[in-house]
């Protein structure tokens, strides 16, 4: 059965679709570390997702006041922390796509992988 339209299912879509996006740019640089420059590009695009994420989360904080999704968090958590959590996510995507495009012949691969797991880790995935 097919989850029900609504501000909790597209919150949880949109999480879902950046935690895998996420996941495949550490797949394909740790596989490929010379993948860096496409790495960058698509940790750019992943803004976008974020952004997403952040609206999906503020809607949900708005339009789903008596769903038990929403009320098993403390009082502002998907309108106050998520957003917030977000901003700090887009900061970190723009600073790991820098250090991989910027790296002076040095090999930042390793560094990137590890700070995309560790996000992930802290995501709860």
């Amino acid at each position: 059965m097919p989850p029900r339209p609504g501000p909790v299912s597209k919150f949880k879509h949109e999480r879902a679709t950046f935690v895998f996006d996420l996941e495949m740019q550490a797949r394909i640089l740790r596989s490929d570390p010379q993948a860096g420059g496409d790495v960058a590009e698509n940790l750019h695009d992943l803004v976008g997702s974020v952004h997403r994420l952040k609206d999906a989360s503020m809607a949900m904080a708005v339009g789903a006041r008596g769903n038990a999704y929403v009320l098993a968090k403390p009082y502002g958590f998907y309108s106050y922390n998520v957003p917030r959590m977000c901003n700090d996510i887009v900061a970190s995507l723009l600073h790991w796509a820098d250090i991989l495009v910027n790296t002076d012949g040095r090999r930042t691969d390793g560094i990137v992988v590890d700070s995309i797991e560790g996000m992930l880790v802290s995501l709860g995935v």
